[in-house]
């Protein structure tokens, strides 16, 4: 199963539905795909799709999904990592599409991608490749079970 999160910012995050959309029609996706939409306009064809789930859906859907295609925000990708173990494919929301406020996502993401944190897309032949490619990209964080030794590590390792 593909798990895609738009996250809850107000602005809608149609280019991302739309790309997960033309590749589903044209069978590049063919496994099940369950979208958080937020306030996208967008309906995608044979994908379940609700607006929001409440944090243990969310965190449950996460846990099961095989791949993880999410918005760049920082708490989103922080639960893939953290709770559900999952290097999540990430495609930022752009201010010139009227996604977000500033390109914010985008520097963040980036980051994250030069540390092997992420898989970045930015179009849909990326997409459609990291979703092609995709191993599970489980990513170790040593022995410790803290969590707040993790986010740590995490942390200091983008300075």
């Amino acid at each position: 199963m593909i798990f895609v999160t738009v996250g809850t910012h107000h602005l809608p995050f149609d280019r991302l539905l739309l790309l997960i959309n033309a590749l589903i029609k044209q069978k590049k996706i063919k496994e099940k795909v369950i979208i958080q939409s937020g306030t996208a306009t967008i309906l995608v064809a044979g994908a379940v799709q609700k607006s929001n789930y409440n944090f243990n859906e969310f965190v449950s859907l996460l846990r099961k999904a095989r791949i993880v295609i999410s918005h760049a925000g920082p708490a989103t990708i922080y639960q893939s990592i953290f709770l559900a173990g999952k290097k999540p494919i990430v495609i930022p929301r752009l201010k010139k599409y009227g996604e977000h406020v500033s390109d914010h996502q985008l520097y963040f993401a980036q980051e994250l991608a030069k540390k092997n944190k992420i898989y970045l897309c930015l179009d849909k032949k990326e997409l459609f490749y990291q979703v092609q490619s995709y191993q599970s990209g489980k990513i170790t964080w040593g022995q410790s079970p803290s969590i707040v030794k993790k986010l740590k590590s995490f942390l200091d390792d983008l300075k």
